[in-house]
Formats: C-alpha cells, structure tokens, sequence
C-alpha cells in the first residue's frame, strides 16, 4: 500500500468532524435505539478489516526509516511475527465518509487506510483482528454538531461486542489479548471492557488495552482502579499486565481552559492518564510514526519512525488529565513543531489524530515487556 496525499490529508483533517462521537459519551448517555440493519456476521471474513488469513492491509506496506534528533537514519524493514503468542482486538475511530447516519458493513478505503495507519504495526506483536462495524459516520456527527442529528442508534456498540464475542468463542482458544482501540473505537471498547470483561472470565485473557483519545477512564483520586472498572487497574509498568493505558494527546503549552479528553469530572473520581512512554510515570521519549515528508528521497521507505525527538507526560491541571508533548532539540525540531501545530484541533481537543501515532512505537516496547511476562508462569490475573 503506496502512501496516498489525499489519504495523508484526509488522516489528519478527520478528527475535526470527530466532536459528535462524543456527544453521549461525554454526557453519560445511553441510547434506547434499536437498530434498523440487519445485523452484521463476523462468521463471514469480509466482515473483518484484517485477521488471520485476510490480513494484508496489516501486514504489508509499513517499512520505514528510523530518524534520530542528530539527523542519522536506519532503515527499518517490517516483519509481522510469524507465530505470534497473543492477539489484539482493535477498533478504529470515527473515518466513514459514508452518506448514511451510520456507515455499511464495507471496508472503504478510508478504513482500510485508518487500519493499515493505526493497528498495522501490532501484526508483528500479535495476530490482529480488526472488526467491521457500523460506525457513526462524519456525515452524522456533523449534523448532530449543526443541531440536525437524528435518533442516536446502539449499532456500534452492539456490534463490536458481536465481533468481540465471536472472537471469544471461534479464534481466541485461550490466548492473551490486547484490546486497541481510538476516539469512538476507545468509547465503545471501554463500554465492552465494563460490561464483559472487568470481573467476568475474559478478564483473565487481558494483556492489557490501550484506549487512545478517551474522555475519561474514572479513577478515585489516587488509586489505580474502582471507577471505570471495579477489577481492571491502570497501568504502572511495562512488565505489568491485566491492565489499561489511557491518554489523550495535547501540545504542553495548551492553554484551553477544557479538555475533551481526559476532563475534569464532576463527581469525586478523576480522569486517568498513563503514557505509553513512561507507565510508572514522568516523561518519556517517544517513538513517533508517521508518513515520510515530501522532500524525503524517493527511494526512502514510506515511514518514518522518529525516536528521540519528542517528550510526553502525563500531567493535572485546571483543564484535566493530559498526555503533554514536547518537541525537544535537533534539526527537525521546526519541522515537528510546524507538524504537530497543523494536527492541533479546535479549542480542547488537542493532538486528537495523531493521539495513537505519536506513542507507536513506545506501545510496541511496551508488548515487548508484556508478551515476557505473558509467557511466565502464573503470569495471569
């Protein structure tokens, strides 16, 4: 899969429709809708944007180049694992750009490209299933934002725990599992988690999950678990498994007076933040993937992995709990900063598109420790 400029542009102006994925989450609602489609058959591999057999959309066309801060490059072929030990469920945020309220049971291009950006990495990690479902689309979320919204439907959630149930009882045979997902992926996978996962038999399958552009994983001030989930912890280290990552991305000098992700509350728990690059805390250096620049040479891979160039911490203020980057010295410090100011979105929303792509590398470092752990004896919860 070449690199697409309108694909590339499309990825990062997305997320400015995304406001509408929100708009129950945000508020605690819960619709009573009831589905008008038929239901999807995740028996059937068409309905599955990669796993196990159909997965070259995840697996193919992610070589790069790695950069660091004093401007040497290596180059980085990608191999997905031949037999990898655990597996990861990912769902992909809100991209359809189909005319509907809520988008068919097709693969479209942009979900293709979302998958292939987003979870493509993971196949040298874990063998990946990225369900199909039918998604709030941008076309419905901009008229729920214009006031012109219709009947809010459950057919996401509901589909994506079919997919995850079917994942239970046909592929799953026992294995860990990540679970993966951003913005309304992260909304429904964490209303999934809640619902079969914290305290039932499948928690005992947790790896651990990443649930990237969250409005908010409740904590109680202090403590790593009780809010959100009564069983599933946040994370506090690499090695550490059965638990969650969670963060929402914002440049380090945002001064919005609100956060979207990771807000403040206003009961008595709080907002959790744990980063990818530093789980027992503090800043880390993050491995940043994103599409070679146009200057780069033709023969450079499509990638780039930049390692060394920026910083991230989570941290509290008035505004929330937030995932704060910093762009450090070296020769491409304009370059990045011109970057991550273009993906900035509306006030509050902060680093949203780029909330998966500036930490990938640092989740793969963090399955490195965790599928060690995994295969240890007496290693699950």
């Amino acid at each position: 899969m070449k690199p697409n400029p309108k694909h590339t542009a499309l990825f990062f102006l997305l997320p400015l429709a995304l406001c509408g994925c929100f708009h129950a989450a945000i508020g605690q609602q819960t619709s009573n809708a009831t589905p008008v489609d038929p239901a999807p058959n995740y028996a059937d591999k068409a309905s599955w944007v990669c796993r196990p057999g159909a997965d070259d959309i995840c697996t193919t066309g992610l070589d790069a180049v790695v950069e660091y801060p004093d401007g040497h490059k290596v180059r980085e072929p990608f191999k997905p694992a031949a037999n990898p030990p655990i597996d990861c469920f990912y769902v992909y945020p809100t991209v359809s750009l189909e005319q509907r309220p809520y988008a068919d049971m097709v693969a479209t291009p942009e979900v293709q490209r979302t998958v292939h950006v987003q979870a493509g990495r993971l196949s040298s990690r874990c063998r990946v299933f990225a369900p199909i479902y039918r998604q709030s689309t941008l076309m419905h979320l901009r008229q729920s934002l214009g006031g012109a919204g219709g009947p809010e439907s459950e057919m996401p959630q509901l589909d994506v725990e079919a997919a995850w149930n079917y994942y239970l009882q046909h592929d799953n045979k026992g294995r860990g599992v990540v679970i993966v997902g951003h913005s309304q992926g992260t909304i429904v996978l964490q209303n999934l988690m809640e619902k079969l996962i914290d305290g039932k038999p499948a928690q005992s399958l947790l790896v651990s999950a990443f649930l990237a552009g969250d409005p908010s994983l409740a904590v109680p001030p202090g403590k790593a678990v009780g809010g959100t989930f009564a069983h599933i912890p946040v994370c506090s280290a690499a090695s550490q498994t059965g638990c969650v990552y969670v963060w929402g991305t914002f440049l380090a000098g945002d001064a919005s007076p609100r956060q979207v992700f990771g807000r403040v509350r206003a009961d008595n728990l709080v907002s959790a933040c744990v980063n990818p690059a530093a789980p027992s805390g503090g800043t880390g250096s993050l491995k940043f993937f994103h599409e070679k620049r146009a200057d780069a040479p033709a023969n450079d891979p499509p990638w780039v992995e930049t390692v060394g160039q920026l910083s991230g911490v989570c941290s509290v203020t008035a505004s929330g709990n937030g995932f704060r980057v910093t762009v450090g010295d070296g020769p491409f410090k304009e370059q990045y900063n011109m970057l991550l100011q273009r993906a900035a979105l509306r006030t509050g929303w902060g680093l949203h598109v780029v909330d998966v792509s500036l930490v990938q590398g640092n989740i793969l470092d963090v399955l490195d420790a965790e599928i060690a752990e995994w295969g240890k004896a007496g290693s699950r919860k």
